[in-house]
């Protein structure tokens, strides 16, 4: 029974915040309520609503871990196609053309992935600082090597192993320093890190500027 309410709960902060709603904005009493508990299950259980909303926020985070295959199978996927587009024996062009039609679906793929992050970071934060902070800091973004066989499925072959790990670096300390410090980064920039359309920009700039020279 007690399993049965502390599943319930967190299966319904994980769904409210799925829904669009923010860690923040959620309030015990809504989430009790939502779950159809008594009010006092969530301290009972937790001990508060923050940690509620931890527990809620690592099935945010759980999404990712089998999405980064996806950017290999993205680029493996438009490389064929722009092979095959290609008129035979014209080997050269069809090896370009595979090459760059690669680049160009993995770095997008890619993309998608980091901005979908910053969207359950997003969500998450406020009422799951201790959450956020030990998901960035302490787990897989506590390093750049998690994105180093990523970045290396769609690079160019031959690209210099020292400039992908550099790559690796400016891309992710920059992200950890948005999601932990975005209120002074609005504040620098005037670019809303709470508004998904400006936040999406920032990682299309973000990770242009340091993948394109490999496509040169």
């Amino acid at each position: 029974m007690a399993d049965d309410i502390r599943e319930r709960l967190i299966s319904t902060a994980e769904s409210l915040m799925r829904s669009g709603r923010k860690a923040e904005s959620l309030t015990t009493r809504e989430i009790a309520a939502a779950a159809g508990v008594s009010l006092g299950s969530v301290n009972y259980h937790f001990g508060s609503k923050d940690a509620l909303v931890a527990k809620a926020a690592e099935r945010l985070f759980a999404d990712f871990e089998p999405r980064w295959s996806r950017v290999a199978e993205a680029a493996k996927a438009a490389a064929q196609e722009a092979a095959e587009s290609v008129a035979p024996g014209n080997g050269r062009a069809g090896e370009r053309a595979a090459a760059l039609a690669s680049f160009r679906a993995g770095k997008d793929e890619l993309k998608a992935i980091l901005k979908d992050l910053a969207n359950a970071v997003d969500l998450a934060a406020g009422g799951s600082e201790f959450s956020i902070r030990r998901e960035l800091l302490d787990g897989d973004l506590a390093t750049t090597k998690f994105l180093a066989p990523v970045l290396r499925s769609f690079l160019p072959a031959g690209s210099d192993e020292r400039e992908l790990r550099r790559a690796c670096f400016f891309i992710v300390a920059p992200l950890q320093l948005l999601f932990l410090r975005g209120a002074w980064f609005s504040e620098w920039t005037g670019i809303a890190l709470s508004d998904r359309k400006e936040r999406d920009s920032v990682i299309d700039s973000l990770v242009d500027s340091v993948l394109e020279p490999f496509a040169a």
